[in-house]
């Protein structure tokens, strides 16, 4: 009697492979330079100019809730300069203007109510938040050294895992911000900010997403601080 023995598809596939005289290789597609990376996020103006409300709420760890009203206004100055306007209102009343002039393969500027800013003021909460001027200002992305470490998934959306390190923290100055960078928009959706500790002194995430007319738009972010456990929420109101 003649025996016939059935092998199944997949056990051909692995006795194949374990006969070839070198394993598969899967092709890896190679990550960018992350200088590259960098400077096309930085030097990406804005469509068209543009005129946004949105309300900046802060939220206190023992409950308070601080709230302010801002107008933010982008403004193309010539094709390769534009600035990016903050006005804020709080409850009573005072308004505070602040503004980030970009120039291509310039430094940004930084303003408050009509004037150059001081140093200390790039670093400080706009409107008592955790959004500082250098923040929005993406003034990490200006540092000498990115690097592109790997790709990762973070919100459902393939991303790029970029190390921004400051050669030379002065006071008030991040040492290293990591960045998960979405590969199709180039938009950062979460953020770790460090000082001198291990650990994050702030965390940055996006935390609203609406797809309008075939594009992602941003509809809510928000900045922790991790030592104090405050929560800053920026609320965009698109039309």
């Amino acid at each position: 009697m003649k025996v016939v023995f059935s092998v199944s598809p997949m056990l051909k596939t692995a006795l194949a492979t374990a006969l070839l005289p070198f394993p598969l290789m899967v092709a890896v597609e190679p990550l960018p330079d992350g200088q590259e990376l960098a400077r096309s996020m930085r030097e990406r103006p804005p469509e068209k100019a543009t005129e946004i409300q949105a309300t900046l709420e802060v939220f206190e760890k023992d409950g308070k809730r601080n709230t302010s009203s801002l107008l933010i206004e982008a403004t193309s100055i010539r094709p390769k300069k534009w600035c990016v306007t903050y006005k804020a209102r709080s409850k009573v009343g005072v308004i505070d203007l602040w503004r980030i002039c970009h120039s291509i393969g310039e430094a940004n500027r930084y303003e408050h109510n009509e004037r150059l800013a001081k140093p200390s003021e790039i670093h400080k909460g706009l409107a008592d938040s955790a959004f500082t001027l250098s923040d929005l200002g993406m003034e990490f992305l200006y540092w000498p050294s990115q690097i592109v470490l790997k790709t990762q998934r973070r919100k459902s959306r393939l991303c790029y895992v970029l190390e921004s390190r400051n050669p030379n923290p002065s006071n008030g100055e991040h040492h290293r911000v990591v960045s998960w960078v979405d590969q199709k928009t180039g938009g950062i959706l979460l953020a770790d900010l460090y000082n001198a500790s291990p650990k994050p002194v702030k965390r940055f995430s996006v935390k609203g997403l609406t797809k309008k007319n075939g594009r992602w738009q941003v509809d809510e972010m928000e900045m922790r601080d991790m030592k104090s456990r405050a929560r800053s929420r920026l609320q965009f109101h698109l039309k």
